[in-house]
C-alpha cells in the first residue's frame, strides 16, 4: 500500500504539469502558449448577422469558475476568460453546431468538457479574441438555441 500512495506522489508534479501552458513567444497581438488542459464551461456560436459582420464566424467557449484559473492571463488583466478554436470545422462537428438559426435566436449555446492545447492570449487594444485548438470533448450537453437580446 505505501509504495502504491509514493508511487502516486511521485507522479503528480507530472500530471500537474501537464495541465500549464507555457509562455513561448509574442506574434502579431498574441502571447503564444504551449501546452494542454482540460476545462468545463459553455460552448457557443453566435449567428446574429451583425455580430458576423463585426467579429466573423467563431466557435467559442467560457470556462466555468474553477476551469477560468488554468488560462494564462496577465497580472491585472481583468477579462473573464474566453476564447475561441482555431480549428473551426472540428469544434462546429464536435459540438454538432448547425450553420444557420430561427428568426428571433440569435445563438446556439451548450455545455461541455474539453481538452484544448497551444493558446494564442490577444494582446492588441482592438477587437479580437484568444485562440486555442480544440482536441477532444466529452460530456455535450444538447445544443440550445438562445433568444437574441433586446437593444433598448
Amino acid at each position: 500500500m505505501k509504495k502504491i500512495l509514493l508511487l502516486a506522489l511521485m507522479t503528480l508534479p507530472v500530471m500537474a504539469e501537464a495541465q500549464n501552458f507555457k509562455y513561448q513567444k509574442t506574434d502579431r497581438g498574441f502571447k503564444n502558449y504551449k501546452g494542454d488542459v482540460t476545462l468545463t464551461g459553455t460552448f457557443s456560436r453566435n449567428l446574429d448577422p451583425e455580430y458576423l459582420e463585426y467579429m466573423g464566424d467563431a466557435i467559442c467557449f467560457e470556462p466555468n469558475k474553477a476551469s477560468s484559473s488554468l488560462i494564462p492571463r496577465p497580472n491585472g488583466d481583468p477579462r473573464d476568460a474566453w476564447f475561441c478554436f482555431s480549428n473551426f470545422d472540428v469544434a462546429k462537428k464536435t459540438f454538432k453546431l448547425p450553420d444557420n438559426i430561427k428568426k428571433g435566436f440569435c445563438k446556439y449555446e451548450g455545455q461541455a468538457t474539453i481538452q484544448i492545447k497551444d493558446y494564442k492570449l490577444f494582446i492588441e487594444e482592438t477587437e479580437g479574441f484568444d485562440l486555442t485548438q480544440l482536441v477532444s470533448a466529452k460530456n455535450i450537453t444538447p445544443t440550445k438555441a438562445i433568444k437574441c437580446e433586446v437593444q433598448e
